[in-house]
């Protein structure tokens, strides 16, 4: 009764919006909304690539988390078993010693239970409906909309993300040198104690908030895809022995692989590449906004419009691959062998200047962790099952790696 008036309402939303748009837009739904970040926020991100962080700091970040990552999947080795929690770890720390100076152990009770948390939550087509149209959601009682939307649940990894970051704020505050600020929370706190201008836009209410983006959107991307790497090398596994007969070529059996090794494991990128391209992680792409009326294509977009750019639709179309339903990391070498990325059609990152902050990071883990594990493990399924590469449509627009037991086996 309570879904069938909920989605008269939204009918109804929608053919006012359709029949009193203006004329020349594109077929289909375009959802328009004045609200934009606030400004504190906005400097933070786009600033985040210069916080002191180098390129050699990132890299021994990385390589520090691989080692524990291998030391830790020796421990479920032999038996089937779900994917290791020390890949959400791993990548996990990476992000947190940039942002807040911070690591945890492997098997941390506090952070394991947040992260499950925040995995177990399955938002609905009807939340993403909603808040794309607030104030139809504000004519849903409390009561159905708690059983709709599982909003007790969202207010609980909410109010548990808050508390861990009050946490980490209180920290930083306490210890905070503004000659010789450390990450990014005491970038943050510098430039909101500061007599600048731009010092009225910042509070630490925002820097929560932008902590948490960090945090969730920091590591559960790149963790994803490595699910995505080892189902995808489960199922192929001639190309998991291919790429690992190079490593072996390469690398020396008592290192891990480094990013001096990069150039010389074109395997590695290109087999990154294609997993990239099948899992298409971020199916409709993020969500962007223009800042005037736009001409596109012959259509009107206007001011303010939501637009997403479908990467799906890009890494599935044959005008840009040849036979691209098929798994072929030789499409990212060239006739000698060498790595070529640079492939019309292929954007696992966005594009433009609002293409993934993260990108630069998010390659340099995908790298190390997924030669680092390659090295030190054979993967495969359970004996007398296969693996399952149908996404897992937890979230609109976002194809994750179903959750399914696997062998990981220690190589000789």
């Amino acid at each position: 009764m309570w879904l069938e008036v909920v989605l008269f309402v939204v009918l109804v939303v929608l053919l006012r919006y359709w029949f009193l748009r203006p004329k020349g837009m594109p077929p289909g739904v375009i959802v328009t909304n004045g609200e934009r970040w606030q400004n504190a926020r906005r400097f933070l991100l786009r600033n985040l690539r210069d916080l002191g962080m180098g390129k050699t700091y990132l890299e021994d970040a990385i390589q520090q988390e691989a080692n524990m990552l291998v030391e830790e999947m020796k421990k479920n080795t032999g038996v089937p078993t779900p994917f290791p929690p020390s890949i959400n770890i791993a990548v996990l720390n990476v992000v947190w010693q940039m942002v807040a100076s911070k690591r945890y152990a492997p098997g941390d009770e506090g952070i394991m239970s947040f992260m499950n948390l925040m995995r177990s939550l399955n938002p609905s087509t009807l939340l993403v409906v909603f808040e794309l149209f607030p104030k139809v959601k504000n004519l849903i009682p409390m009561f159905i909309r708690g059983r709709l939307l599982d909003e007790e649940k969202i207010e609980t990894v909410v109010m548990q993300a808050k508390r861990l970051m009050e946490e980490v704020v209180a920290e930083h505050r306490a210890k905070l040198d503004p000659a010789n600020p450390r990450d990014v929370v005491d970038q943050y706190l510098v430039a909101m104690d500061s007599k600048a201008d731009i010092a009225e836009f910042f509070s630490e209410l925002d820097l929560l908030k932008t902590a948490i983006d960090i945090f969730s959107a920091g590591f559960d991307t790149t963790s994803n895809i490595l699910r995505w790497t080892i189902l995808y090398m489960i199922k192929y596994p001639d190309v998991q022995r291919r790429v690992q007969h190079q490593i072996d070529d390469v690398v020396p059996r008592d290192t891990l692989p480094s990013y001096q090794h990069k150039s010389r494991l074109p395997l590695v990128e290109a087999m990154i590449h294609e997993v990239l391209r099948k899992a298409s992680l971020i199916a409709l792409g993020v969500m962007h906004s223009n800042s005037s009326d736009v001409q596109l294509g012959g259509y009107f977009i206007p001011k303010g419009s939501w637009v997403f750019g479908c990467t799906v639709c890009c890494h599935d179309d044959p005008q840009y691959w040849k036979q691209p339903d098929q798994f072929n990391i030789d499409r990212f070498l060239d006739a000698e062998g060498n790595f070529s990325g640079q492939k019309e059609g292929f954007l696992p990152f966005s594009l433009g200047r609002r293409s993934c902050l993260g990108e630069a990071l998010a390659r340099m883990e995908l790298y190390i962790f997924t030669a680092a594990i390659l090295q030190n493990f054979s993967l495969s399924a359970p004996e007398g099952c296969e693996v399952n590469l149908e996404p897992d449509y937890k979230m609109l627009g976002i194809q994750l790696a179903k959750e399914q037991n696997i062998v990981i086996t220690a190589r000789k």
